[in-house]
C-alpha cells in the first residue's frame, strides 16, 4: 500500500505558502512511484491538507485554497486511482483513520508493507505514520527517503533518524 502525504501546491509549487526546494529533487520519483502502484493494483492512498478557519486570518481564501489542491503532477493520478483522506492538522484524524482499518485491514493482514511518500517529512509524515502505526501495529512500515521532502535539510534528516528508531524500515529508491 502506498501512503501519499501532502502531494499539494503548498510545498510543491514555487508560489506555495511552504514551498520547499527538495520538492525539485524528489516530484518525478514520487510521480513514478504513484504510476507503478497503479500499474501493479497496489492501494494508494493520499492525505489532502485543508487549512484551519484562524488560516483565513493571516492570508487570503485564494491563497489558501490554491495551497490545498494537489501539485498538478500528481492530480490525475491521485484523484483517479487513490483514495483521499482529509485532515486539517498534522495527521489523519481518528474517524478517518478507523475507516483506513476497515477498508484496508485485508491487505495489511495479508502482510501489504505500508510505504510513505510525500511531505513534510519532519512534520505531516512522522505524524501520519505515527497514526497508521496505531492503526496497524502489525504492518511494516517502509519511508522511502528518496521520495519525502521538506523546507528543512537538519529536521529531515533528524525525522529519519528518529523514524528508523520506530520500527520503520528506510528505504532508498527512486520511484
Amino acid at each position: 500500500m502506498l501512503v501519499a502525504i501532502d502531494l499539494q501546491n503548498d510545498i510543491f509549487d514555487e508560489r506555495g505558502s511552504g514551498y520547499a526546494q527538495w520538492t525539485k529533487k524528489v516530484k518525478d520519483g514520487i510521480e513514478a512511484r504513484i504510476r507503478r502502484a497503479i500499474d501493479e493494483g497496489e492501494p494508494v492512498i493520499y492525505t489532502r491538507n485543508l487549512y484551519p478557519d484562524f488560516e483565513h486570518d493571516k492570508r487570503s481564501t485564494e491563497s489558501i485554497r490554491f495551497d490545498e489542491e494537489i501539485y498538478p503532477q500528481f492530480r490525475e493520478l491521485l484523484e483517479t486511482h487513490g483514495d483521499e483522506y482529509t485532515k486539517t492538522f498534522y495527521g489523519i484524524p481518528p474517524e478517518e483513520a478507523m475507516s483506513l482499518k476497515e477498508k484496508y485491514g485485508d491487505d495489511v493482514e495479508n502482510n501489504r508493507p505500508i510505504e510513505f511518500i510525500g511531505a513534510e517529512t519532519n512534520i505531516c509524515i512522522v505524524s501520519n505514520i505515527m497514526v497508521i502505526q496505531n492503526v496497524f501495529p502489525q504492518a511494516d512500515i517502509i519511508l522511502n527517503k528518496n521520495l519525502v521532502a521538506s523546507t528543512s535539510d537538519e529536521l529531515h534528516d533528524k525525522a529519519i533518524e528518529l523514524l528508523s528508531n520506530m520500527n520503520v524500515e528506510i528505504i532508498e529508491s527512486t520511484g
